[in-house]
């Protein structure tokens, strides 16, 4: 249970002391001074952000005497030893102190606020999730939309007459009680906020392909319309909050239909909700991002898309297949191998003589029908086949094989979807990029340097 008592403290022209010179204290130093406090900073580095501000800076480390004539005190070094001494200091002098990612270090937390104008609203969660606390400082900025503080000044104008007019604090309360109640009524009415679809591509597999604007996105959402093979983690961990529908279609096995699909997005936005639809890969490519779009449209549905990383693009560079490449080949088909049942769809022919790098989608129940389709029509039975399980995933494999050698090969394979098969010679660099690999010594062979980017700290799910 939340005990902490909410107190909004006058600090004009109060001495604050933040120790500390870096990403955080510029945080906590932007809070003061718009409060109007005088700020003092004590750090043996200062940020050159910070230098430029209207502060006091002492350039070295914290020393008790610090907390001489201060009003309120911030700790924002991360060192665990001066961040004790400096709470065990500020307690002795009866100081409120705040040591940051340090709840039990707290005489007081800073909760998340809206402001407008002179309405402040501060949210707090007890130092237990600070990011919570400001999901749901977003949310109501959201609903005022910048008229809550509007509103405000002219019901203060109002006030000042009904106190002079009314003598009884139960007729005042009365009437402003009325008087607020419409002025919102009206609001609520008039600038009802207007919902949005985001047609979001969530990558090939692994949840860190998500763009930024995807992330943000989701974790912005009141509702997420999802498929089958979106990782796990962008549905149900980014946005907890937020109503999840699946929508999903597996091997012809739909779990709504599509007119159902534009319904519920229609239905959600018009409620004034944001609406994530999240689709594997890119919602462009073989996803019906275009119909949904369409269906947006004419029903006045505000929309945005935000690509992904298509299935293709994520199995090639996954094994260091390059679907073009200037000495071999300059273009890539992309082509659904829902089609490929029907000889009639594919112009086989052309598709045997393009000297281009083929990709078919949800082509493996057809795929007698790919091969067959291009050796007859005078593709080379020597032309080099990758077929890749599970891009990106860390449970990917592939199997590389050749047009005549392929029916042969197949049987290797385990579970047969979701796949991606590449026909081209660009296959031939993942062999080739690989051998040359093998032939660095181990230590020169390393991963990328962790740059502390991680969204997630746990390991990954293989969806």
């Amino acid at each position: 249970m939340n005990n902490l008592l909410p107190v909004f403290m006058n600090i004009d022209d109060e001495s604050c002391l933040v120790i500390g010179g870096g990403k955080v204290a510029e945080q906590k130093i932007n809070q003061l001074l718009e409060c109007k406090a005088l700020v003092r900073v004590v750090s043996p580095k200062i940020s050159d952000y910070i230098e430029s501000l209207p502060v006091t800076i002492i350039n070295r480390s914290y020393r008790s005497s610090d907390l001489d004539d201060i009003k309120l005190v911030f700790a924002t070094t991360d060192n665990k030893q001066v961040n004790q001494k400096i709470f065990r200091d500020a307690k002795k002098r009866d100081l409120p102190i705040n040591v940051s990612d340090q709840p039990q270090l707290c005489s007081f937390y800073m909760g998340s606020v809206h402001q407008d104008g002179d309405l402040k609203v501060a949210v707090s969660t007890n130092g237990k999730c600070p990011s919570f606390g400001i999901y749901i400082k977003e949310h109501i900025n959201n609903i005022s939309k910048g008229l809550w503080g509007k509103a405000l000044n002219e019901l203060a104008i109002k006030r000042e007459k009904i106190i002079k007019t009314l003598s009884t604090y139960t007729e005042k309360k009365k009437v402003m009680d009325k008087l607020v109640r419409g002025k919102f009524k009206g609001v609520s009415q008039v600038n009802r906020p207007k919902g949005k679809v985001f047609l979001i591509g969530a990558g090939p597999g692994d949840p860190e392909l998500i763009t930024i604007k995807g992330l943000k996105a989701i974790q912005n959402a009141d509702v997420i319309l999802h498929d089958a093979l979106v990782h796990p983690h962008l549905v149900f961990e980014l946005n907890p909050l937020a109503k999840k529908i699946f929508v999903g279609k597996r091997a012809d096995k739909h779990s709504v239909s599509q007119e159902t699909i534009y319904s519920i997005m229609a239905e959600e936005a018009m409620q004034g909700k944001q609406v994530v639809r999240l689709k594997g890969g890119d919602p462009f490519i073989f996803g019906r991002g275009g119909e949904e779009a369409m269906s947006l449209a004419i029903a006045g549905i505000i929309f945005e898309v935000v690509p992904g990383v298509t299935a293709a693009i994520g199995a090639a560079a996954s094994f260091g297949i390059p679907l073009t490449h200037r000495d071999t080949t300059t273009s890539m088909l992309f082509i659904t191998g829902h089609q490929c049942s029907n000889a009639d769809y594919n112009d086989w022919q052309i598709l045997a003589k393009l000297n281009a790098t083929l990709v078919f989608y949800m082509g493996m129940k057809r795929i007698g029908k790919i091969i067959h389709g291009l050796i007859e029509n005078g593709k080379s039975v020597y032309t080099p086949v990758a077929i890749v399980h599970n891009a990106t995933m860390t449970n990917q494999t592939i199997l590389t094989s050749t047009l005549n050698n392929l029916h042969k090969d197949i049987n290797k394979i385990k579970a047969k979807t979701p796949s991606i098969i590449i026909i081209g010679e660009v296959v031939k660099y993942y062999t080739k990029l690989k051998e040359c690999l093998n032939t660095l010594p181990s230590r020169t062979v390393e991963p990328i340097e962790d740059l502390g980017l991680d969204i997630w700290s746990n390991e990954r799910v293989s969806a």
